[in-house]
């Protein structure tokens, strides 16, 4: 009996490393994938890559204003900065199970995608997702 009693808490430890292993995979994958993002959308005012937008549980249905409004991508800069740290703040609360949202609401996001700017090229947000499916694909547990 100790060797069945012994062997249901090994594996519920497993499963906990399995767990937080995976969440902090997920963790780890929406801030590159962020990342990515934010810094490869077009930029004019800073509009769209402020609106780069991680929730937990549910996804975002706001559009904010630019972190820093600008003319020309004159604040691509400060403005990638603040939502690449807004999203790093968001994805520390994480909890076990919860899942990741990454929105960009504005009406426009999707033309930005489909290369309507000389900036990027069409499917910067495809690009993204790969580098994300990339980074699960080298993921190893530890332990």
């Amino acid at each position: 009996m100790a060797d069945l009693l012994d062997l249901a808490r090994a594996l519920e430890k497993k499963k906990k490393l399995i767990d937080e292993s995976a969440s902090a995979l997920a963790v780890d994958t929406a801030e590159k994938i962020v990342k990515d993002l934010v810094l490869n959308t077009p930029v004019d005012t800073s509009n769209a890559l402020s609106n780069w937008i991680v929730t937990l549980g549910s996804k975002s249905t706001v559009v904010i204003p630019p972190h820093y409004l600008g003319s020309r991508g004159s604040t691509q800069k400060t403005s990638a900065s603040e939502a690449i740290n807004n999203a790093r703040k968001q994805l520390k609360s994480k909890k076990v199970g919860q899942s990741i949202f990454i929105t960009n609401n504005v009406d426009y996001i999707g033309r930005l995608n489909d290369g309507y700017s000389r900036q990027a090229p069409a499917g910067f947000v495809e690009r993204a997702v790969l580098i994300g499916r990339k980074n699960i694909k080298n993921f190893k547990i530890k332990g």
